[in-house]
């Protein structure tokens, strides 16, 4: 099994590190086309097909697994702030099941639309030709499977920290408030 988890990491490493690669190609492409717009006269071909089916996918779905894993994605703790960490990470989890349904849905539907433009060889005009756009497609589904499996393993954490009350090493016990003070 750990053999297994390292392999996931490496993987969802390695796609954010694309990603990473693919926002200074972005980066590179639309100077490279401003600049030739500008100076020549002759902007590059397609450079707003590339830019938006692939370079954006890869910047927007490559490191969804990578966040998830790392637990950085934005968490409204409005009315959770006073819990103590046990029945947080309880509602956490149990959170954690909707998102698992909601992300794992998400992903079957990307990898049928995926398949479909797969078939039809979904393209865009790009000036005097085409730019082949199926390929990105990839990219969403490949995203968001990887992105419900973290999910789903932070919820069995989450789950089996809370059922043996120990709270997982990285937790600072949220904002514990003393039973003798009061709250605002």
């Amino acid at each position: 099994m750990n053999a297994l988890k390292r392999l996931l990491d490496l993987t969802v490493t390695g796609l954010a590190w694309i990603a990473g690669i693919a926002t200074a190609l972005m980066m590179l492409h639309v100077t490279l086309d401003v600049f030739m717009r500008t100076v020549f006269s002759s902007p590059l071909t397609g450079t707003v097909e590339i830019v938006s089916a692939y370079h954006m996918a890869a910047l927007a779905f490559l490191p969804l697994a990578l966040i998830t894993r790392e637990r950085g994605h934005i968490i409204v703790e409005l009315f959770t702030t006073w819990m103590k960490w046990r029945p947080r990470t309880f509602l956490d989890a149990t959170v954690a099941i909707v998102t698992v349904i909601y992300t794992a849905v998400f992903t079957w539907k990307a990898i049928e639309i995926a398949i479909d433009k797969t078939h039809i060889r979904e393209a865009k005009e790009a000036g005097v030709g085409f730019v082949e756009i199926w390929p990105s497609r990839w990219v969403v589904a490949l995203g968001f499977g990887l992105m419900t499996i973290y999910v789903a393993i932070n919820l069995v954490q989450d789950y089996r920290n809370a059922a043996r009350n120990t709270p997982p090493p990285d937790d600072g016990g949220g904002i514990d408030i003393p039973e003798t003070e009061e709250q605002l």
